[in-house]
């Protein structure tokens, strides 16, 4: 393949300290766009990583991309459109590079969108990437292994069109502190005898109370909400969960308030019973919490139900919680 050289430009990464590397742009012949890599060499690393930076910068310009974030169903379905002649390309001998160039559009944007995502009530994920805490390699990951679905093309032929699909739970794995024995829960003193229950369902679908603030707000998903109760009592985190359950579920699932008013024994939605069974304890939160408010306040009456149970606290280790939130809050749109 026959490659002209671009001319050399600097580009600092995300999160990364010190001069930018050097960086090399290559047109491939007849692709109709630039591929640009970066390569890092850290200091006492033992492995050089490649890391595309901006991908087909001509092609990102010319293609769109639309991602909803489903928080009930922890997945980003992404949609990704350009036309062939904005790519420079034509049938049939452009089919091929127009698949190649949308990946390029899909990756360059969907970067910026995941940066975006809420990570707790403080952070997002370029947060955690600015601050070193989140490396983009990691990101890159994310994003490569997302399940894809071929390129299709229009009826006339004019517009390609391909669609991915995020699953959250693997950015929560990548996300993980702890890998070992999750942490204790606050020991209590003379626990009372409580009743046993399934699960843990907390309702805080309607504007609630911030706490410490004069307002209001609604509950704001996010990848690792807490639960804390009126005394600012740490009640529920990541770190107490069982390490497994990440591995093939997540430990709080999201639902809107219809899953919880059902004309059902439980008065659950199926879906929502099969994570916290017949019989959850049902609390309805008290206020939010959070620069971003994505932790529900409970009653430390409420709290103690919970915790004063051996049997319930492995509940909460097994990851059977569900916050119910605004249905408005459930979905996070994104297009460029």
């Amino acid at each position: 393949m026959h490659l002209r050289k671009a001319p050399y430009c600097l580009v600092k990464a995300p999160g990364r300290r010190g001069p930018a590397p050097t960086l090399e742009k290559n047109f491939i012949a007849g692709a109709g766009a630039p591929i640009v890599y970066i390569v890092y060499i850290m200091k006492n690393a033992k492995r050089l990583f490649l890391c595309a930076a901006a991908l087909a910068l001509c092609a990102a310009e010319t293609g769109t991309l639309s991602a909803v974030l489903d928080w009930t169903d922890m997945k980003i379905d992404v949609s990704v459109a350009a036309r062939l002649d904005a790519l420079g390309l034509a049938l049939p001998a452009g089919r091929v590079q127009a698949g190649n160039a949308l990946f390029d559009v899909y990756y360059a944007k969907i970067t910026r969108f995941l940066y975006a995502i809420p990570v707790d009530s403080s952070s997002t994920m370029g947060d955690l990437v600015e601050r070193g805490e989140l490396s983009p390699a990691v990101v890159d990951d994310i994003i490569l292994n997302a399940r894809n679905v071929p390129p299709t093309m229009s009826s006339d032929l004019r517009r390609v069109a391909s669609s991915h699909v995020i699953v959250l739970n693997e950015v929560q794995q990548a996300l993980m502190e702890h890998g070992g024995e999750p942490a204790d829960f606050e020991r209590l003193i003379n626990p009372p005898a409580v009743p046993a229950y399934t699960g843990l369902v907390v309702i805080a679908d309607a504007a609630l109370p911030v706490h410490g603030r004069q307002s209001s707000a609604y509950l704001q998903p996010c990848l690792f909400p807490k639960i804390w109760d009126a005394q600012m009592n740490l009640v529920y985190d990541k770190k107490f969960v069982n390490p497994e359950v990440f591995q093939h579920s997540t430990f709080v699932h999201y639902a809107a308030s219809e899953s919880v008013f059902r004309r059902t024994p439980s008065g659950l939605s199926p879906e929502l019973e099969k994570i916290v069974g017949d019989k959850p304890l049902k609390i309805i939160a008290r206020g939010v919490f959070g620069a971003r408010p994505t932790d529900p306040v409970i009653d430390a009456e409420d709290a103690l139900l919970i915790l004063a149970s051996q049997a319930n606290r492995a509940l909460l280790r097994e990851g059977r919680v569900a916050l119910i939130s605004s249905a408005d809050a459930l979905k996070l749109r994104f297009s460029e």
